[in-house]
């Protein structure tokens, strides 16, 4: 789930409130609603692509034509856009995840 900076006041050795810190990116932090990063609309955004996946390997196994090559992706530069977009990817998976791990815990 998406987040979006929030306050949590922090309490120093003597137990006074000091500035608040900011703990991550919450952009519906209640989660509540149909529209944006809601918890119903990411349900249902998760179960549409599980249907898509299910329905482009059904389709595979019918024509014997790849998921790439039923939408056209056959070959040349077709493929490198495939591929930027992966890596694209993957790219920023890695960096959500390399900024996550170097968070401090607290």
């Amino acid at each position: 789930m998406v987040s979006t900076p929030t306050s949590d006041s922090a309490n120093d050795k003597n137990g006074s409130a000091t500035a608040p810190k900011k703990t991550g990116l919450n952009v519906n932090p209640t989660g509540a609603g149909v529209f944006g990063f809601s918890n119903f609309a990411e349900i249902w955004n998760g179960r549409m692509a599980m249907i898509g996946l299910v329905a482009g390997f059904t389709n595979e196994v019918l024509t014997g034509k790849g998921i790439l090559a039923q939408v056209g992706i056959t070959g040349g530069v077709s493929v490198l856009f495939a591929l930027f977009f992966t890596g694209f990817t993957i790219a920023t998976l890695l960096g959500y995840y390399a900024v996550n791990a170097t968070k401090d815990p607290e």
